[in-house]
């Protein structure tokens, strides 16, 4: 029975430092090549590795076992392209050993990745890990952050509590600098808002890597020239979309800043008021297009957009009535109570009508489609008769 000590680099330490090219079989081969990169990086834990194996591979020759040693190494790119190349060189390493049995020694977590590929084409007796004394958990530790970072939902649950966090210190030490530099121009507090301007501006950063907000502004981007050069029945609902909420923008700012004399309070809640209804007919516009275009496309209603519609005028009713009602007990304006009321139960009515219309749809969905399973059914039957 022939025993395989195999030593894995799979960031390929040993070509790009040292500029060997695995894979490396037999005694002879790995100890010069633990040298050539020892030379090169002492620091590598790709040596220390290498050491462990031609230790182990020396004990199990003083046993008497049929035993051989052999490195295989990847590609700087780790991933798809350093695996291939792995499993190329394993392959390789088998065809002249031919092992019956594996023990497999690695420098870290990163590297037993090469475990299934390995265990799929011999079996693995032991798994053995190597660190360096000085630093354990170093490399494994960097690893684990990493592929922590590299899932969404621990993503967002570490990144974005730290960004909000940094995001609110940093606005609140700006907030009574830029108060005032507005009234007492000072060249001396631009200096002392550095420390804001940094926390405000790296916690927006990691609040936007947790929501991958970059790709998705790119996957955006792309899907909207796709979107104008295939002439796409969306782009006039959605331009005039843009130009309702740039418009209720600007409305909101002349509505608020027209009453100098009040209160932040009241300021908020009249940019709010005139925002709201062209922000409505913004997303009422947006999925009115959405609905020609899916119709004109495939022919079919999309029934979402009723939906959507309803729920947004609903939500649209009940924020216009508590921000009236706001006013009203205030003192900041004089409004009909009735009408106040009647904003509230229209909302109310509406997102009940919202609710019930989402249940129907999806009742009559599922029935059309187990009516044309039981059809599918039925002409396989016939079929087979």
């Amino acid at each position: 029975m022939t025993i395989l000590v195999l030593s894995v680099d799979r960031d390929d330490d040993f070509g790009t430092k040292a500029g060997l090219s695995g894979p490396f079989i037999g005694r002879e081969e790995n100890l010069n090549a633990a040298i050539a990169l020892g030379l090169k990086d002492a620091e590598d834990s790709d040596t220390n590795t290498l050491l462990a194996a031609i230790s182990m591979y020396d004990e199990m020759v003083k046993k008497g076992m049929d035993v051989e040693v052999a490195t295989i190494c990847g590609d700087i790119k780790v991933g798809y392209e350093s695996d291939l190349t792995l499993t190329t060189q394993l392959e390789n390493v088998m065809e002249v050993v031919k092992p019956d049995r594996v023990i497999l020694v690695s420098d870290g977590a990163e590297d037993e990745y090469i475990y299934p590929m390995i265990s799929s084409r011999v079996k693995v007796d032991s798994v053995r890990k190597v660190f360096v004394k000085q630093a354990p958990t170093v490399e494994g530790t960097y690893y684990i952050l990493l592929k922590m970072l590299q899932d969404d939902k621990m993503r967002k649950r570490i990144l974005t509590p730290i960004g909000l966090v940094l995001a609110v210190l940093g606005f609140f030490s700006l907030l009574p600098k830029l108060a005032q530099l507005s009234v007492d121009w000072d060249i001396g507090l631009i200096s002392e808002m550095a420390g804001g301007a940094i926390a405000l501006v790296l916690g927006f950063y990691l609040i936007f890597y947790a929501y991958r907000v970059g790709e998705r502004t790119r996957d955006w981007g792309i899907r909207a020239a796709g979107a104008v050069k295939s002439g796409s029945q969306m782009i006039p609902f959605a331009v005039l979309a843009l130009v309702f909420i740039i418009a209720g923008v600007a409305y909101g700012i002349d509505a608020a800043s027209s009453e100098t004399s009040a209160d932040l309070l009241l300021q908020a809640v009249l940019f709010v008021s005139a925002t709201l209804w062209m922000w409505v007919f913004a997303v009422f516009c947006y999925e009115t297009g959405r609905f020609l275009n899916h119709y004109l496309s495939k022919g079919r209603i999309y029934w979402t957009y009723m939906v959507v519609s309803v729920t947004v005028f609903a939500i649209a009713f009940i924020i216009q009535g508590a921000l009236d009602a706001i006013e009203f007990f205030l003192g900041y304006g004089k409004y009909d109570e009735t009408l106040i009321v009647l904003e509230m139960i229209t909302g109310f009515l509406l997102a009940v009508f919202s609710g019930l219309l989402n249940t129907s749809l999806r009742h009559l969905a599922s029935s059309s489609e187990t009516s044309a399973d039981v059809s599918d059914s039925k002409e396989t039957a016939e079929s087979l008769d």
